[in-house]
């Protein structure tokens, strides 16, 4: 019983504290997959890293506001769809979640291109080379999933 009870603790904490590692490195959980930084990080040695990282943590808190801008203007959006006004006019939310998202993507393309300054030709062949093995890799992973999912359906 203690065993089970000691397991069943530890796979409800190595989750968070994955999740809190992702959050303390990148400054927020789980935003790694699909990012072209991460073949960019993958290709440099740790001098290089820690340019890197320094470039993202004297931004962070200008980061953290655009995201926060984001969330504050989905929800605004979302709270106006799920009001029980028939004739809901979302248009301003629409516009606000733009120009929010808008300037968040405009952040993140200066830092990837102060990222880039820090490499080397040799290092952005090998990211690029890096980023198409794993969408082919993620392409075969979806198929994969798709595939298990129609057997299951046919049963």
């Amino acid at each position: 019983m203690k065993r089970k009870l000691c397991l069943v603790a530890a796979l409800a904490v190595v989750p968070g504290l994955l999740s809190v590692t992702a959050h303390a490195y990148h400054g927020h959980p789980g935003h790694r997959h699909e990012s072209a930084m991460a073949p960019l990080e993958a290709v440099v040695g740790p001098r290089q890293r820690e340019l890197i990282r320094g470039v993202f943590m004297t931004d962070r808190t200008h980061l953290e506001i655009l995201h926060e801008q984001v969330v504050a203007s989905r929800k605004a959006l979302i709270a106006k769809l799920l009001s029980g006004d028939k004739k809901v006019n979302v248009t301003k939310e629409v516009a606000q979640l733009k120009r929010a998202h808008d300037a968040l993507i405009d952040e993140r393309v200066k830092l990837a291109l102060k990222v880039r300054a820090i490499m080397s030709p040799q290092q952005l062949s090998e990211a690029s080379q890096l980023w198409t093995k794993w969408q082919s890799l993620r392409a075969q992973e979806r198929a994969l999933f798709e595939d298990a999912a129609r057997h299951a359906a046919k049963q």
